[in-house]
């Protein structure tokens, strides 16, 4: 027997949620060969496919097929069914998908003058607002949409407890706790009782805020008066929001005073661990990652408690120590504590490790200053992907930590070696600089380098990275400030060389002065064998890498302003 209507429509919503674009449109159109009358349901599934396969566009089409083509097509044998609500709420959560707040504000204005809103039409237009930071727009829809409890069919939860929880943790991302506490207490008034979530999100605010005795005054009445049981998620944002520190040189930027009072939030951090295990609440990776890290951050260092929690959560056969987050925040808690034989131990016990642990282990050595160490590592991941072995991709973040701390040594031989890992960088590995890289070259550079002032090799390397630095997109005056400061500098003392037309890749000063044979003593390509691949390697565009962003590495502070006036960066 032919397929019917429902089944067509799940077959598109299964691919749909494959991110399979090729098959939903295979289906549906076999669905129109074999003459199977398309419903609103088979049109909404189709909207909901192409918007789960990134396809907007393409689900618009056929949003506007179905609201403005179709008055026109009534007349025919099989005319296009009649859109729903939830043709509208679909179409509704594609343009926030991508990110079209334009469009789906517009959508929202058509939705209310034709009277098609329900609970989940709130909700989304919430999240647009609070997305666009527009926080009183949020509110104003909250109080004149939010269902009132006489229209609720019961279940367990308000159907508008998600776009006051969205609303609560903008207001929080944005640093407006007081804003945040009052959304969460006026809720209530509505008839909107807050959900784990929502606890969740004012509790790791507060903590964030460093408010701890508020945020364990919340979890407390969350469970006694609310009766909702806090999992391992709202403990991992307390742990997380209490243990957070300003930036990631954290162990060298605190004083005796900020490293008192951390000490004592880890210590009352583990004191609710412990409490928290009492009520079978039981952690998870996130949850020993971050109290590990934490301990690794004290001082005077506490990493044998650190690896005794590691421990204890293995033996109980809760986390594995072998896990790749749990041994890479051993790693850094290692590297926090001068213990490089321990980040070595825990590197080596991850079966697969991936490029964040990676990354920590380089970072481990030349924070001990083994950089020919740290150098060797990478050769060996190199000389694996040429012998066709198991491999780590390195990536921006990866030489960021080796050149930038080779720089900070302040010799010629250093700056040869972190050039040559420049050029290494691009060629063999086909990564190009972010912004962060750039300006970890740089600093140091206009700064005067070592005692002898600045070399040739500075010149022909700043010069590159500004090249470079010209093909990524900089936010307005950023680059050009950097030039400024760079060329007043570098153009005084070599200036014939600074107004030289030679090509970088070539470096014809190199081969002049017979560097690239030298053992400077970081023995960087002995028996690597490396040379640049021969296909062309397609340029990145990236302004920010991710990881860069969450350890806060861009934000190079040099004790004074580099790059003159205009926004921190």
């Amino acid at each position: 027997p032919p397929l019917s209507p429902v089944i067509y429509s799940i077959m598109i919503k299964g691919y749909g949620r494959l991110g399979d674009v090729d098959s939903v449109e295979k289906v549906f159109e076999q669905a129109k060969r074999n003459h199977v009358n398309a419903d609103i349901v088979m049109w909404n599934s189709l909207i909901d496919a192409y918007i789960n396969c990134d396809h907007v566009p393409k689900a618009f089409d056929a949003f506007e097929m179905i609201t403005k083509t179709r008055p026109s097509l009534e007349e025919q044998d099989f005319p296009l069914p009649m859109a729903n609500l939830r043709t509208y709420n679909t179409m509704l959560k594609g343009f926030v998908k991508s990110e079209n707040m334009e469009r789906a504000l517009t959508l929202s204005k058509e939705m209310n003058q034709s009277g098609m809103w329900d609970a989940v039409t709130t909700n989304t237009l919430v999240g647009v607002a609070v997305a666009t930071k527009k926080f009183e727009m949020a509110e104003s829809i909250l109080e004149r949409y939010t269902v009132s409890k006489q229209h609720i069919n019961g279940g367990s939860w308000h159907p508008n407890v998600e776009a006051y929880t969205e609303l609560i943790r903008g207001y929080a991302k944005d640093g407006q706790l007081n804003k945040a506490m009052e959304i969460f207490k006026g809720m209530k008034e509505h008839g909107v009782h807050p959900n784990e979530y929502t606890y969740t999100c004012i509790i790791g605010a507060m903590a964030k805020a460093k408010k701890i005795k508020q945020a364990t005054k919340l979890l407390l009445y969350m469970s006694e008066v609310d009766g909702i049981k806090p999992g391992i998620v709202t403990y991992n944002a307390l742990f997380t929001g209490m243990l957070e520190c300003e930036n990631e040189q954290k162990k060298v930027g605190m004083s005796s005073d900020q490293y008192l009072a951390y000490n004592e939030a880890v210590s009352e951090a583990m004191k609710m661990y412990q409490e928290m295990l009492h009520l079978g609440i039981y952690p998870n990776e996130i949850t020993i990652s971050t109290l590990v890290e934490a301990l690794g951050l004290c001082q005077p260092s506490r990493i044998e408690q650190a690896k005794d929690l590691i421990e204890n959560a293995h033996s109980n056969g809760i986390v594995s120590k072998n896990n790749a987050r749990v041994a890479t925040s051993l790693i850094c808690a290692c590297a926090n504590s001068s213990d490089l034989e321990g980040a070595l131990v825990a590197y080596r016990a991850i079966q697969h490790p991936d490029v964040v642990a990676f990354n920590a282990l380089l970072k481990a050595c030349c924070w001990e200053k083994k950089f020919k160490m740290a150098i060797e590592i990478l050769n060996d991941n190199l000389k694996s992907r040429q012998d066709g072995a198991r491999f780590i991709s390195p990536d921006v973040a990866t030489y960021t930590i080796l050149i930038s701390s080779l720089l900070a040594v302040s010799t010629v031989d250093a700056s040869k070696a972190a050039y040559k890992l420049y050029k290494e960088m691009k060629s063999v590995w086909g990564i190009y600089p972010d912004i962060g890289l750039i300006d970890a070259i740089l600093t140091p550079m206009v700064r005067g380098r070592n005692a002898l002032g600045l070399h040739e090799i500075d010149a022909y390397f700043v010069r590159k990275v500004l090249q470079d630095a010209r093909k990524l997109r900089w936010p307005i005056g950023y680059l050009e400030r950097r030039e400024k400061t760079v060329n007043s500098i570098f153009k005084k003392q070599f200036s014939e060389l600074w107004q030289g037309t030679e090509d970088m890749m070539e470096d014809p000063l190199f081969k002049r002065k017979n560097w690239n044979k030298i053992d400077s003593g970081f023995r960087l390509w002995l028996n690597t064998g490396a040379t640049a691949p021969n296909e062309k390697v397609e340029q990145r565009r990236q302004v920010e890498d991710p990881l860069f962003k969450k350890k806060n590495w861009n934000k190079i502070e040099s004790g004074f302003r580099l790059w003159g006036s205009g926004p921190s960066e």
